[in-house]
């Protein structure tokens, strides 16, 4: 039986501590590492050999419901399993449940989370219905203010780099990424790269570095 390796994406810290306990001593998996956010995900480990991914939906920036499109351009080969504690299967846009492999609420027990992973790992999939002490409705899918990929320039940005070095690292023209810079600057109607990013981290969109 081949061991996997697994990638935890949450912006809670505890809850990604608490997951990475339950599933440590199972005889499935290799490797587990974790990222905050999915654009961290993708600079950390984008092009590595990851089995899962375990995926929070709600998040600052990229949420992960509009992130699962960014996912799978860098790690195609992945299961990827929602894990959400706001949102039940039905707050799921269709088009994105067709990439999934299963749906958890973080209510789920060790149980749930072992016979998921195993079924994702198997080739088969997992989609928790019942939401224990589901006394809220689910929260409603709220879309990002920009598109996947022009979170992904924006991220870029943040690091500094140039027009020519973000179209290398994402695979664009250098013409499409100065038409997603611009679009960037009008939404966060600023007029620079600088404003752009102090204002992008003041709403949440990318972390202060």
């Amino acid at each position: 039986m081949s061991r996997a390796s697994l990638l935890l994406i949450d912006d809670h810290t505890l809850f990604r501590t608490g997951l990475r306990l339950v599933l440590a001593d199972s005889p499935r998996v290799a490797t587990i590492v974790e990222s905050g956010s999915v654009m961290d995900a993708v600079q950390a480990f984008g092009g590595q050999a990851i089995d899962v991914l375990l995926l929070d939906i709600q998040m600052p920036g990229l949420n992960g419901i509009e992130g699962v499109k960014v996912l799978r351009r860098h790690f195609p080969q992945a299961r990827i399993l929602i894990v959400s504690g706001t949102s039940g299967l039905e707050g799921v846009p269709a088009e994105v449940r067709r990439e999934l492999a299963g749906f958890l609420p973080k209510s789920a027990d060790t149980r749930q989370i072992e016979e998921a992973l195993a079924r994702c790992l198997d080739g088969g999939s997992y989609f928790a219905t019942e939401r224990s002490g589901a006394a809220a409705p689910a929260a409603r899918y709220q879309p990002s203010p920009l598109t996947p990929r022009q979170l992904e320039v924006l991220e870029q940005l943040s690091l500094g780099r140039s027009n020519k070095v973000i179209a290398h690292h994402l695979g664009l023209s250098e013409n499409t990424v100065r038409v997603h810079v611009a679009a960037i600057l009008d939404h966060l109607g600023v007029v620079s790269r600088v404003e752009a990013i102090l204002e992008a981290q003041r709403r949440g969109l990318i972390h202060a570095r």
